[in-house]
C-alpha cells in the first residue's frame, strides 16, 4: 500500500496525516519531499501567527515502518529543527510505539495520544495579521 499524506492546518499548526507504509523507496521519498515542501512554503505561518512552523505528524494510520521510514522520521526532525521549526508525533499505534521505542527514535520526539493533545501542547497565540496561506 502506497503512503498517503494529507495536509491540514489547525490553529496555525500543520498536521500531516500519514496512512499506509513508511518504507524504503517511493514512500519514504514522498514523506521527505512533503516535509520539505511544508517547510519551504510555510513563511505564511510566521507572518500570520508570529512563530516558526509547527508540525504534527499523525501516525495513527501507518501500518508499517522499516529502517528507511525511521530514517525519514529522523530526517524530518533534523530538517524542521535546523529551520527553527517544531515537530511532534501523534496517534502512535501500539506497534508503532514499540518500533520507535526499540529503535530509540521515540527519545527525540514529543509523542501524544491524539492530534488534539499534540496541537494543544504548543503555546497558544492569536493570529498577528490577516494573511492567508499561499496556494501551492
Amino acid at each position: 500500500m502506497a503512503l498517503e499524506i494529507k495536509e491540514k492546518e489547525l490553529q496555525g499548526i500543520i498536521i500531516l496525516e500519514l496512512a499506509g507504509r513508511l518504507v524504503l523507496g517511493q514512500e519514504s521519498m514522498d514523506f521527505r519531499g512533503k516535509v520539505k515542501e511544508v517547510l519551504e512554503k510555510s513563511d505564511w505561518v510566521k507572518e500570520k501567527w508570529g512563530w516558526e512552523t509547527r508540525i504534527v505528524l499523525d501516525l495513527g494510520k501507518v501500518s508499517f515502518v522499516d529502517s528507511a521510514g525511521l530514517g525519514a522520521l529522523i530526517a524530518a526532525r533534523t530538517s524542521t529543527v535546523s529551520r527553527g521549526a517544531k515537530i511532534k508525533l501523534a496517534c502512535l499505534t501500539k506497534k508503532m510505539r514499540n518500533v520507535l521505542s526499540i529503535s530509540k527514535v521515540v527519545t527525540v520526539f514529543d509523542c501524544y495520544d491524539s492530534v488534539e493533545a499534540a496541537v494543544n501542547s504548543y503555546p497558544k497565540a492569536e493570529p498577528t495579521a490577516d494573511v492567508a496561506p499561499t496556494p501551492s
